[in-house]
């Protein structure tokens, strides 16, 4: 549902016009006095479960397909219920239903307009289900169609890195440790760090869905239904692959959104650590990369700023949303068994959780296809952290069978040297160089040029250049065969 749509139903629900036919509960026939206005306020929950209008209609028919076959309602009536059901969506899609917080839910709304159109019919498309279930399918049926339209999303991004990783496979990038310089690795090795993330977090998102895709309807209340119903045939008929084989945990299972959750707090522990590389560095004092116009906003007061807000917001929300994941975990904890009004709750965190996936995905997506690089600044740093002094010490290992204990505190005083002449490792001169290591031993003029240290790594997943290309290769494989 567009915004402007959600903005007009919320404005209808603060009015809160309440009309005679509003005011009668479906479930009030045991009840003698009306609920207080602030129960309403507390119950209702049309303000965000519109948004399952779709799905809730969806199943509303399929469930109705099913009583009719089974001769539970007459072929008659389930025309009318279906005839009824395609006028109340075009009427929510055209904005022109009054949402009340009166009628709580998305699906008393849609029960109370059939029965005004088509009259007793509509009254018993409720027949064999219950709330508890109708709203476990239409959460189930809303996810499954978000975990789709993710996976594409991921999809889009993992291409995006991968492109980007291709064409700067062999510049010259820096490795930290301790946000402290490491050593010299290659631009494409830095930005596969996140395609083979993000390709886990895609994974992940498949597992989800297979714990998704299972039909809560025909559960009813939590016992079943008091009828002949076809639960397999409203499971095909709504496209899910298996039903649930207990009732009880048909309407109490929230698993599936756990599983929701974990999968966006791991994506968003990925997106903010991602970000924040690029926040730093983008600063002056790294230098290292340029984010577009287009995703970076400017200073109401300092001219010369290019702030990258949208970096910083992406690698916010990731507090947002494990927040999300611990309401739902905290909700859940000692509930008893089975359906409790809690779980209403859980539309709540799962809702917003979908929206920043969704932004966050098309925001690094953007942030990506609007980003400049310069090795030049990353080699400068390398020479100023002493990058090479890993490859100093293994040299000398290798070449002179020196203990590494022992090679490890010759580059040290090498560094040492350069640190108090106030230069680096590549300028230090032959006279310098050997007052520091052993009689006997040359040290090769390339060993302190940090473009050539990538190349003297070795092995599967290094960052020499044949291994890098490999490693391109293997995942093109590897996400073709994902997303086919």
């Amino acid at each position: 549902m567009n915004n402007s749509l959600t903005v007009r139903l919320l404005e209808k629900i603060s009015r809160m016009q309440h009309s005679e036919q509003s005011d009668k509960k479906i479930w009030g026939g045991r009840f003698t006095e009306k609920p207080s206005s602030i129960a309403e306020e507390i119950s209702e929950s049309i303000s965000y479960d519109h948004q399952l209008y779709r799905e809730d209609i969806a199943g509303s028919r399929a469930h109705a397909r099913m009583l009719a076959a089974q001769n539970i309602i007459t072929p008659e009536a389930l025309q009318n219920i279906l005839n009824g059901l395609k006028q109340i969506e075009s009427e929510i899609e055209a904005g022109q239903m009054t949402f009340l917080a009166s009628l709580e839910d998305i699906h008393m709304h849609i029960e109370s307009r059939l029965t005004q159109l088509i009259g007793d019919d509509g009254k018993r498309l409720h027949t064999g289900r219950s709330r508890n279930d109708q709203v476990a399918t239409d959460t189930h049926l809303y996810l499954k169609k978000v975990i789709k339209q993710q996976s594409d999303l991921l999809h889009s991004l993992l291409q995006c890195i991968l492109d980007l990783a291709e064409k700067n496979r062999h510049e010259l990038w820096a490795g930290y440790t301790h946000t402290q310089i490491a050593q010299p690795v290659r631009l494409g090795h830095w930005l596969m760090v996140w395609f083979w993330g993000f390709l886990r977090d895609a994974r992940l998102l498949k597992l989800v869905f297979e714990e998704t895709d299972i039909s809560p309807l025909g559960a009813a209340a939590m016992a079943g239904a008091n009828y002949p119903i076809d639960r397999e045939m409203t499971a095909h008929d709504l496209g899910f692959s298996e039903v649930y084989q207990n009732s009880m945990d048909a309407v109490s299972d929230r698993d599936y959104q756990l599983s929701y959750h974990f999968f966006v707090t791991r994506l968003f522990l990925r997106t903010s650590r991602l970000c924040e590389d690029l926040i730093l560095y983008s600063t002056a004092e790294f230098g290292y990369v340029k984010m577009g116009d287009a995703v970076t906003t400017g200073s109401s007061i300092m001219p010369q700023k290019k702030n990258p807000d949208i970096a910083e917001l992406l690698r916010g929300k990731s507090g947002r949303v494990t927040g999300n994941f611990m309401a739902l975990l905290v909700n859940l904890k000692s509930l008893p068994m089975t359906y409790n009004r809690d779980l209403q709750e859980d539309k709540v965190y799962l809702f917003d959780s979908v929206e920043q996936v969704n932004q966050a995905l098309l925001g690094l997506n953007e942030i990506l296809k609007n980003i400049q690089f310069f090795p030049e600044k990353v080699k400068l740093n390398l020479n100023r952290g002493f990058a090479q002094a890993t490859d100093i010490a293994d040299y000398l290992v290798k070449e002179y069978k020196l203990p590494f204990r022992e090679t490890h505190e010759i580059a040290g005083r090498l560094v040492a040297l350069a640190e108090s002449q106030q230069t680096t490792l590549d300028k230090l001169s032959p006279v310098d160089i050997k007052s520091v290591v052993p009689e006997g031993i040359v040290l090769p003029a390339d060993l302190f040029e940090v473009e050539k240290s990538p190349e003297r790594k070795n092995g599967t997943g290094s960052v020499n250049k044949e291994a890098i290309n490999k490693q391109i290769l293997s995942a093109r494989e590897k996400l073709k065969s994902m997303f086919t």
